[in-house]
């Protein structure tokens, strides 16, 4: 997800040179434009490492897969309260709002980040949801066929 952040000259914030637009010069010191991230780790099946370190799949997709899990941070997350988030539990998937609550909560300790849209410099194939289990992802490898 991308996030804009703006107002930030009016607030008394100083936006660095590196994170400025270039291509925007009528307001890249009042505006940042970032990437919203959700951090993976190595999921707990994933004995075997590949040549790049990737957490390889238990097999049969071993050969072309990494298995990876939702990274979780050691504590929870301290403005993930019931006040701040009771009104938008409309937006978290289930079928009531007891089902809806139960998800939510689930993200009380996952890992974000914001990074610069510049520092992006790959993308994987993945496919998520893998027998049930909804933290776990399964990323595709592109092996080179000769």
């Amino acid at each position: 997800m991308f996030v804009r952040v703006s107002g930030l000259s009016h607030a008394g914030v100083n936006v660095p040179r590196s994170l400025r637009d270039p291509a925007n010069t009528t307001c890249n010191r009042d505006s940042v434009t970032l990437a919203l991230v959700r951090w993976l780790t190595p999921h707990p099946l994933a004995t075997c490492r590949d040549e790049q370190l990737r957490p390889l799949s238990p097999p049969p997709f071993d050969i072309n897969h990494a298995l990876w899990t939702f990274a979780k941070t050691q504590r929870q997350r301290g403005y993930f309260s019931d006040h701040l988030f009771a009104r938008q539990l409309d937006l978290f998937p289930g079928h009531d709002r007891t089902s809806r609550r139960a998800n939510a909560l689930k993200l009380k300790y996952a890992r974000y980040d914001l990074i610069q849209i510049e520092s992006i410099d790959t993308y994987m194939n993945c496919t998520m949801h893998i027998d049930g289990d909804i933290e776990s992802i399964l990323e595709t490898v592109t092996l080179p066929f000769e």
